[in-house]
């Protein structure tokens, strides 16, 4: 059976914990969101960025996101709000090295 609910995260644990939680079909932003942990994806879910930043907070590791399994889809639902990023090989950053 799909997950087919939407869990909406404002936080770094609440993203972590909905993208575990296997009802979940799209986890949602409802605001920026700094990890320090690479997340780790096991299922097949959609991430909506929802207009929202997903910034990986620590220098200690390569990956911000691993998919173990499943399929991973980021998406960004709102495209009303600006960032002032780079497009780079067809990701948005605002930090290249």
């Amino acid at each position: 059976m799909a997950a087919s609910g939407t869990a909406e995260v404002s936080t770094a644990a609440e993203l972590v914990s909905a993208i575990r939680e296997a009802s979940y079909g799209t986890v949602k932003l409802t605001s920026d969101i700094t990890i320090y942990t690479t997340l780790v994806v096991n299922r097949t879910v959609t991430l909506d960025l929802n207009g929202y930043v997903l910034k990986y907070g620590s220098s200690s590791a390569w990956h911000v996101i691993t998919v173990s399994s499943g399929i991973l889809t980021i998406e960004n639902s709102d495209y009303t709000k600006s960032h002032n990023f780079q497009k780079k090989y067809n990701l948005y950053v605002n930090d290249f090295f």
